[in-house]
């Protein structure tokens, strides 16, 4: 079996596939990837499918090595180190039997690296994907360490040789860190627990991430968003990833892929699947705010972004 070993993990690098289906009324969540965008381009530019696993790496990128020639994709690092040569801003990567890769810095707040096969971590109830609640997936249910050995598929073609280019460039599909408007988002389904007064708190203000944040999702601090005081005496319901619940103190907590699968909380708008990309790779020091848009515009937003990448990953992988 062909494994690559951490040497360098990073401050949180951890294993996710597309996600764990069917088992939220379990109160299992779905997981996968924080920025499914970065994550299928990372899997396109090695032919991989978008069920193959890939390490998402947060903050920072870390080190590895192959105990067989491979070749690996990086979605979001700007510095690549393959031994003693440094690229800047590739794609496409080959490294030979022992060299030492280093992913350093990152282009936003999450990076993903794909291996050409996917990683051959364990299946739990049908996917690789980290779920960091349960303790399952991933590897061992947590995020990597320094000496960990990662299993990884052989489907390395044969006639790729130590002397094979080491990087490739390709065309982005679009910039993918600089977009600092507004976030989109579709009030309700609980807004009629907050008053006008408080919407418009809520529409106005800018907000800051707090350290509080985690991977099941991010908290809010700004001028406080008061409901009606009612939801105390409500039963818990379901959540999705892009909630944004309003807590008693009135600071919004957008709900993220690790989410708890219920919640009490009213939720006062929520987020659509690309505007929980970009909040991804939002930086941790720059405030953030929000606009409110009809349903339909949520659903023609993710139509056109999904089909846009879907688009981009069938040229590529047609080339």
């Amino acid at each position: 079996m062909s494994e690559i070993e951490i040497i360098h993990p990073g401050p949180f690098s951890h294993i996710q596939d597309s996600g764990r289906r069917g088992y939220e009324h379990l109160g299992l969540s779905r997981s996968g990837p924080a920025d499914f965008r970065l994550f299928a381009i990372a899997h396109t530019l090695v032919g991989n499918s978008l069920e193959d696993a890939a390490i998402e790496m947060t903050y920072q990128g870390l080190e590895f090595i192959a105990d067989t020639p491979i070749i690996f994709s990086v979605a979001g690092v700007q510095d690549i180190r393959i031994g003693s040569h440094l690229y800047h801003n590739k794609a496409t990567f080959s490294a030979k039997l022992g060299e030492v890769v280093r992913l350093t810095k990152l282009r936003g707040q999450r990076a993903y690296l794909a291996i050409r096969g996917g990683l051959d971590t364990p299946l739990m109830l049908g996917s690789r994907a980290t779920d960091f609640t349960a303790a399952i997936g991933g590897w061992q249910g947590r995020s990597l360490r320094k000496g960990d050995r990662i299993p990884i598929k052989n489907s390395l073609d044969t006639s790729i040789s130590q002397d094979t280019p080491s990087s490739q460039n390709v065309e982005w599909p679009q910039d993918l860190w600089d977009d600092y408007s507004p976030f989109r988002v579709v009030v309700g389904p609980d807004d009629k627990e907050f008053s006008t007064q408080a919407l418009h708190t809520f529409f106005a203000g800018d907000y800051s991430m707090t350290p509080a944040s985690n991977i099941m999702g991010i908290r809010l601090k700004g001028v406080p968003v008061k409901g009606h005081g009612e939801s105390a005496t409500k039963l818990s319901k379901g959540t999705v990833p892009g909630s944004i619940q309003v807590p008693p103190d009135g600071q919004p907590i957008i709900l993220l892929n690790q989410r708890g699968t219920i919640g009490g909380y009213p939720v006062l708008a929520t987020l659509p699947s690309p505007e929980l990309w970009r909040l991804a790779q939002w930086p941790a020091s720059k405030k953030l705010s929000f606009m409110a848009i009809t349903p339909a515009q949520a659903r023609t937003l993710g139509y056109n972004a999904f089909q846009s990448l879907m688009a981009w990953r069938r040229h590529v992988m047609a080339d």
